[in-house]
């Protein structure tokens, strides 16, 4: 198993060599996507060296096999570099395809097209509301005037 460089602890990995590529096979059909201490071991197969795939690497520079996951594993950094890559690409495709709307729907009427060029506003005062409230403070039913006899009784 490989073990880190400068804490010797192991780093999830390693290499498997097969005399006969019979056995190799059947490592593939019998052990790829077992369960070992809660975890998916996977096996590869090597299929050599590719431009673009130095050293075992894909071309996110992680593990072949991580680029193209499908489920989610917090262990091995999330969801496949692929997926991500796809997944970043449709949201800016997205916001670009809303900011480019610049026309009003068809139903909306001219109301619609004045608020979105006008800044908000706060809602103001008018003066028939300043009178009615004045008036409602004099006569608050809550409160008897000249009815004080009534408590002394």
């Amino acid at each position: 198993m490989g073990l880190d460089r400068n804490q010797k602890t192991p780093c999830g990995f390693c290499f498997v060599e097969y005399y006969h590529n019979a056995d190799a096979l059947d490592c593939m059909k019998y052990v790829n996507s077992s369960k070992l201490d809660e975890r998916i071991i996977r096996s590869d197969l090597d299929h050599g060296y590719r431009e673009g795939r130095q050293y075992g690497r894909g071309r996110s520079g992680g593990q072949v096999r991580d680029e193209y996951r499908q489920e989610f594993d917090a262990g091995r950094g999330g969801w496949g570099h692929v997926r991500a890559r796809q997944e970043a690409e449709r949201d800016r495709e997205q916001k670009a395809n809303y900011e480019a709307i610049t026309t009003i729907p068809e139903g909306a009427n001219q109301d619609y097209q004045d608020r979105t060029d006008d800044a908000p506003q706060k809602r103001g005062r008018d003066e028939d509301d300043d009178e009615d409230e004045q008036q409602r403070t004099k006569s608050n039913p809550r409160f008897r005037e000249g009815d004080e006899d009534e408590e002394d009784a």
